[in-house]
């Protein structure tokens, strides 16, 4: 498969926003969630027209298969963020999230500081160390009690 990662136009953000919430979701109910507990993430799975005009969003496409994923980079007062990296499941393992981590490093690189922070799903840790990052804690989670993500950094000076 042959994947290609590029940049959203602000301008399809009104008609893309719907279409990357609907691929978050089926994302994140292939780790197994419940129905019940993504409805609960329903605000956090939710990408807005606003998000693709005021972060950079990378959104990876296949001749056959249209869009297979999209990432979010946004710069912070005192980092850079990667807010989302989803993969549409039937696209796993297949080269998609590299190419996507590929293209938001370089995007992360061209910004202000030396470190991408993010807090992962924690069936998504495995990837990320497998990528290059490393956890450097943990985070409550804000929806469920009890539960905690990793908080992940990569260091952007490394190539």
């Amino acid at each position: 498969m042959t994947v290609s990662v590029r940049r959203a136009d602000p301008a399809e953000a009104a008609g893309l926003a719907p279409v990357l919430t609907a691929l978050c979701r089926r994302s994140k109910a292939s780790w197994g969630y419940p129905p019940e507990l993504l409805d609960r993430w329903a605000n956090d799975l939710r990408i807005e027209p606003g998000d693709i005009v005021d972060d950079t969003v990378l959104v990876a496409e296949t001749e056959h298969d249209g869009l297979v994923g999209f990432a979010r980079v946004a710069q912070r007062t005192d980092h850079t963020q990667l807010k989302d990296l989803w993969v549409e499941p039937a696209a796993f393992r297949m080269g998609v999230g590299g190419s996507l981590w590929a293209a938001a490093l370089a995007v992360a690189r061209d910004l202000a500081f030396d470190e991408l922070r993010f807090a992962a799903d924690p069936n998504a840790e495995p990837f990320y160390v497998h990528m290059g990052a490393r956890r450097i804690g943990m985070l409550p989670s804000e929806i469920v009690n009890g539960r905690t993500l990793p908080l992940m950094a990569f260091d952007l000076r490394v190539r």
